[in-house]
C-alpha cells in the first residue's frame, strides 16, 4: 500500500522531513527505546551537530528500525526553541493513533543517512502492516531462543508482554546470568508462585536479586552496570510440579558444570 493512502497530508517537503532512527553497530536498537519510554524516544529527534540544513523544516516524522529495511512510525514532533547549539522538540497529535502500530518498508539506496525528503521517502517506500495493538515489545517465540541483554528483558518485565508472562511464569527452571564485560556467570534457579518471570522481575527492579556477589557488584557500580552488561538466558526448563529442593539440586549440577563458584558470582 502506497504511504499516499495514510499519510496524504505529510508528502511536502517545505513543511516536513522524515527521520529514519538506526541501529549503530553495537548501539542502542531504536525500537527498544520507541517501546520503553516516549521522552527517551523524544531525546533521539533532537539534533545538536554542525549541520544546520538536517532540519530546517518545522516537523520531524520519526520511525524507529526494526530490521534493515523495516522501520515502525514513532510520530511526528514540532522543532521548538531553536537556537545555535540545537533546538528542542514536542510531539504532535497529527496521526498519533498510528505510532507504534503502522510499518513502512524503505527501498532507498542511502545507507548513511537518517533524514530524508517527504518526496524522497514517499518515493521509496510503501505501508507494510499496521498492528492491531501498538507495539510494546518483542513476541515471545521459545525458551530456548532467550538470549537477551538486560535492556530487552527490562521492556518485557515492565511492559508485562503477556505472551512471555504466561511462558515463563508457568515453569521452574535454571538460568544463566552473564556479565558480558568481565564473562562472568552466575546460575540461579527459579521455582516461586510466578516461576522464572517472578525471579527475573526482581533482577529488573531490583538488579541484584537479593545475590550476595551480585549484591557486591552493585555496591561497586550500582544499576548502570547491570543494565549495560547483564545477558539472561535459561539452561533449563523445569516443571512446575518440581519441589524446591528437586530445583535447587538442579542448580547444583549447573553450579559445578559451569564452575561459577569458582569463577564466577555464585558465592556458594
Amino acid at each position: 500500500m502506497k504511504l499516499e493512502k495514510i499519510f496524504p497530508d505529510l508528502n511536502d517537503d517545505s513543511k516536513y522531513r522524515f527521520h529514519l532512527a538506526k541501529q549503530e553497530p553495537g548501539g542502542t536498537r531504536p525500537i527498544d527505546v520507541l517501546a520503553r519510554s516516549k521522552d527517551e524516544w523524544r531525546a533521539w529527534q533532537v539534533y545538536s551537530g554542525t549541520n544546520k540544513q538536517r532540519f530546517i523544516q518545522d516537523k520531524i516524522v520519526s520511525f524507529a528500525q526494526i530490521s534493515n529495511s523495516k522501520f515502525l512510525f514513532g510520530g511526528i514532533f514540532n522543532i521548538t526553541n531553536r537556537g545555535s547549539e540545537g533546538y528542542q522538540v514536542e510531539p504532535d497529535a497529527e496521526h498519533s493513533e498510528l505510532i507504534r502500530r503502522l510499518t513502512i518498508d524503505y527501498s532507498g539506496n542511502n545507507i548513511r543517512s537518517t533524514v530524508f525528503t517527504p518526496k524522497y521517502i514517499f518515493s521509496n517506500s510503501s505501508i507494510s502492516s499496521i498492528l492491531e495493538h501498538p507495539y510494546q515489545g518483542e513476541r515471545f517465540v521459545s525458551f530456548d531462543k532467550i538470549n537477551h541483554s538486560f535492556e530487552a528483558m527490562n521492556i518485557i518485565v515492565r511492559n508485562e508482554l503477556h505472551d512471555w508472562k504466561v511462558a515463563l511464569s508457568s515453569v521452574y527452571g535454571v538460568y544463566l546470568l552473564t556479565d558480558t564485560k568481565t564473562g562472568k556467570h552466575y546460575v540461579g534457579s527459579a521455582y516461586g508462585v510466578s516461576g522464572i518471570w517472578g525471579r527475573w522481575s526482581d533482577y529488573v527492579y531490583g538488579f541484584h536479586g537479593n545475590n550476595k556477589e551480585l549484591k557486591e557488584l552493585y555496591r561497586m557500580h550500582s544499576k548502570e552496570y547491570f543494565e549495560s552488561y547483564f545477558k539472561f538466558t535459561i539452561l533449563e526448563v523445569l516443571s512446575a510440579s518440581l519441589t524446591p529442593e528437586e530445583v535447587i539440586q538442579r542448580e547444583s549440577i549447573w553450579k559445578s558444570k559451569l564452575q561459577t563458584i569458582q569463577f564466577g558470582y555464585n558465592a556458594s
